[in-house]
């Protein structure tokens, strides 16, 4: 005798399998309301594309070189240097 969730999942499954096949769209039905349709806003790909354009391509970004500082490239700081007993304020050679 199969289990009870084994049932409830055969029967599940077989009510929405009968559903899915058995309803139709409100688009597909052959009465005719009267009423001009309604569209949806944004409904097709054409609509889209004549609102978003065409996408341009500009290619590989470009490589003009290493960037450019302006300034030398190593200064002399004062900073807080550990010298293995205390702190002390030394000029250091920073560099980018």
């Amino acid at each position: 005798m199969p289990s009870s969730r084994l049932v409830a999942a055969a029967f599940g499954a077989v009510t929405l399998i009968g559903t899915a096949l058995s309803v139709a769209p409100a688009s597909a039905a052959p009465v005719n309301t009267g009423i001009a349709p309604i569209t949806q806003a944004g409904g097709g790909l054409v609509e889209q594309a004549q609102y978003y354009g065409p996408r341009r391509y500009y290619g590989p970004r470009r490589y003009y070189g290493p960037p450019r500082f302006y300034g030398p490239r190593c200064v002399w700081r004062e900073r807080r240097v550990w010298n293995g007993w205390r702190w002390v304020i030394r000029p250091v050679r920073v560099c980018r």
